[in-house]
């Protein structure tokens, strides 16, 4: 993405950085008065241009304090956006469907990141899975922590065991869930992950059966 201008004093396009590896083109729109994220994330330029074009009139861009008016949620509202929780604006993650390949090759990654991490249990809670107690007694980045197997999934599609409070996780990662979940036969990866006396053999024998049957898939 080289276009960054957008013609609208006080506001700017960028990339987003590598949490979505499923669209490489994401970018945000930034307000650069107050530094904040608009929408957290648009699948392109153009999207996230024609998000600019509908609020460009609606407020003085230039000013630090615009950026949560009841105008701008429902101009975002009427380009199929939602407020999350934290009242950041963000938009559903655009329509996209990994292959069985793709998801094949995220689960064999989250096994590499399994075989360098180590495994944990009983982490979870949340959009937490990792040792938290590791980062804090190591001073360890989280991407290097132990994690479940959810936390795993999450390192190897985004860089991060946890996804970002502003974001949903990626699609890559929510359809490799799904498949482990499909191939386990169980409601939550997590309760499973966590379960008395489960292994981490286990979990990698799960993995692999779901590698080998996705990757059967696309034959």
């Amino acid at each position: 993405m080289t276009d960054r201008l957008t013609g609208v004093r006080g506001l700017v396009v960028e990339p987003a950085p590598p949490l979505f590896p499923d669209h490489p083109d994401a970018c945000f729109v930034i307000h650069t008065a107050s530094n904040r994220r608009l929408p957290a994330t648009w699948v392109s330029t153009e999207a996230a241009q024609q998000f600019v074009a509908a609020v460009r009139d609606m407020a003085d861009w230039t000013d630090a304090n615009v950026t949560g008016t009841a105008a701008l949620a429902q101009v975002i509202d009427e380009h199929d956006g939602t407020w999350d929780v934290y009242g950041v604006p963000r938009l559903p993650t655009p329509p996209y469907v990994p292959t069985p390949a793709e998801i094949a090759d995220l689960l064999a990654g989250a096994l590499d990141v399994l075989a360098l991490n180590g495994w944990c249990q009983g982490e979870a809670f949340d959009t937490v899975d990792y040792d938290v107690d590791q980062e804090d007694e190591e001073g360890l980045a989280p991407d290097q922590c132990r994690v479940g197997a959810r936390g795993a999934i999450h390192v190897a599609a985004e860089g991060h065991p946890s996804p970002p409070e502003a974001y949903e996780s990626s699609v890559l990662a929510s359809a490799a869930t799904a498949a482990l979940t499909e191939t386990l036969g169980v409601a939550d990866v997590t309760v499973w992950n966590d379960a008395a006396g489960r292994t981490v053999d286990e979990l990698h024998a799960a993995v692999t059966r779901t590698v080998d049957r996705l990757r059967a898939m696309g034959r």
